[in-house]
């Protein structure tokens, strides 16, 4: 194996070495932080959300009259057209 080669190798490794030292710290911080956030929202609890009324409008199906009309318009005078 030539010198250049083997240094090479050795950079490779360090480099390999290095990454999984980054990831294994930042999946160790990340899952430690997560645990602090679980363990602060279970002290400290929010209200309960009340269940009487609705959070979101409920959607209607299809489209509002009016559009369909402006639709159903200019669908006929596209038509129209030569």
């Amino acid at each position: 194996m030539t010198p250049e080669l083997y240094s090479q190798l050795q950079d490779a490794g360090l480099l390999l070495v290095v990454g999984m030292v980054v990831v294994f710290t930042f999946l160790g911080l990340l899952i430690g932080a997560v645990s602090l956030i679980s363990l602060f929202c279970r002290k400290f609890p929010g209200a309960a959300p009340s269940g009487t009324g609705a959070r979101f409008p409920v959607a209607r199906k299809g489209p509002s009259p009016a559009l369909a009309a402006a639709i159903t318009t200019a669908v006929h005078q596209y038509r129209k057209q030569p």
